[in-house]
């Protein structure tokens, strides 16, 4: 029977606290590691590996058949790329190994934290707004159909704040979404609870979806929220490209779901979603590469849509928008776009969130629809009640 470290006790406040402090640990140590918890599950697992490093891989042609996490930025560079984190130990239920924290020793310096932006800038109201003009006046040129124009708010960590005890309150606030909280070589410390799968692979099924547009969530069903001609449109672009790529791909057998409203956190999005099969071949890196960026997050067609990306964005993305989550774990694997998260560096930390311009669009709505949608991760920072491990 596994033995669990002694701070821990046998109901679940305590046993939440327990990993608490693990997590505070592994912080501490800077170990990488993960800890997730995958949409309308309960069980948290943690990934760590405290033996050695993540490795940086291509992952068009990596071996999906390893068992582990991945991370992936938006767009690879010098300052972001792409990691694979293979565990030395996994733990779930808490069920954490007696020695374990005894054997976490310090890796401050074998690892380098991405610091891309740890001196940016707010993005201000009037230089969002500049930019998604200028982006209306060049889909209305034709040089491109739509494009994603992110924005970044830097802010000092609440009073008491804790990144180990809030990764929990967002578990609990957000059970529809994927919650990570992860620190990795040359990515640096992220968490979010992101609604958006990549791809899901279980056997030969793969399923991923469309999801674009964005209201404000209030107490009407699901189902009773209506959308603009603009909304209509930007899904659509974004349901017809993946539509399209599956089948140029050869994929024959898609199924097609919606679209149909989908709640998340504090907003209601469309959603349309596919599934398909890959026979007796494992595609996962080809689909990915097929996939990502997709318009939702990127724009179309996609070098045009980055080029205006590259140009007008002053911050970084790094690892927002791009891409992460658990392979080959359980025979399934649940790849996640970077949504509704932050970075911490220090005593601070970044939010970053995006929206889909299109023709139609309205450049202060854009502002009011990018500020909505950091509320999933300030509201929970706001209403949090951090556990204090027993000791601290």
């Amino acid at each position: 029977m596994t033995k669990r470290i002694a701070f821990g006790a046998m109901n679940n406040e305590k046993n939440e606290n327990t990993l608490i402090q693990l997590q505070k640990l592994l912080l501490d140590k800077n170990t990488p590691f993960v800890s997730y918890r995958l949409p309308g599950e309960e069980e948290i697992i943690t990934q760590i590996q405290y033996k050695s490093l993540p490795v940086e891989i291509d992952f068009t042609v990596f071996d999906y058949s390893q068992s582990g996490f991945i991370l992936s930025p938006f767009s690879v560079s010098e300052n972001s790329k792409s990691w694979f984190l293979k565990p030395d130990v996994v733990i779930k239920d808490n069920s954490i190994p007696e020695n374990l924290a005894k054997e976490i020793t310090d890796n401050s310096e074998f690892i380098s934290k991405n610091t891309a932006n740890l001196n940016l800038q707010t993005t201000s109201e009037n230089e969002f707004c500049n930019y998604v003009n200028a982006a209306i006046e060049d889909i209305k040129a034709e040089k491109f159909r739509k494009v994603v124009l992110s924005k970044v708010r830097k802010q000092e960590n609440p009073a008491d704040f804790s990144a180990a005890a809030f990764f929990h309150t967002l578990c609990k606030k957000y059970p529809h979404a994927m919650v990570y909280l992860l620190q990795m070589p040359g990515a640096g410390c992220w968490m979010g609870a992101t609604p958006e799968p990549l791809i899901q692979v279980n056997g030969a099924q793969v399923r991923t979806i469309s999801l674009a547009g964005t209201l404000i969530a209030t107490d009407k069903a699901v189902e009773a929220y209506t959308w603009s001609q603009k909304e209509i449109e930007e899904q659509g672009i974004v349901t017809d490209y993946i539509e399209k790529s599956l089948r140029e791909s050869g994929f024959t057998n898609i199924t097609k779901k919606g679209p149909a409203n989908h709640q998340a956190a504090n907003l209601i999005h469309l959603k349309t979603e596919f599934s398909f099969d890959t026979g007796k071949e494992t595609r996962t890196g080809e689909i990915l590469k097929m996939l990502h960026p997709t318009p939702s997050v990127g724009g179309l067609p996609k070098a045009e849509a980055h080029s205006f990306i590259s140009t007008h964005e002053k911050h970084d993305r790094t690892y927002y928008t791009g891409f992460l989550g658990p392979v080959n774990v359980g025979a399934k694997t649940d790849i996640f776009v970077n949504l509704r998260c932050l970075q911490l560096f220090g005593n601070e930390f970044v939010l970053y969130s995006g929206a889909g311009i299109t023709a139609s669009s309205v450049a202060q709505s854009e502002w009011i629809e990018t500020d909505n949608k950091m509320l999933t991760m300030l509201n929970a920072m706001r209403t949090s009640k951090p556990l204090t491990p027993k000791g601290e």
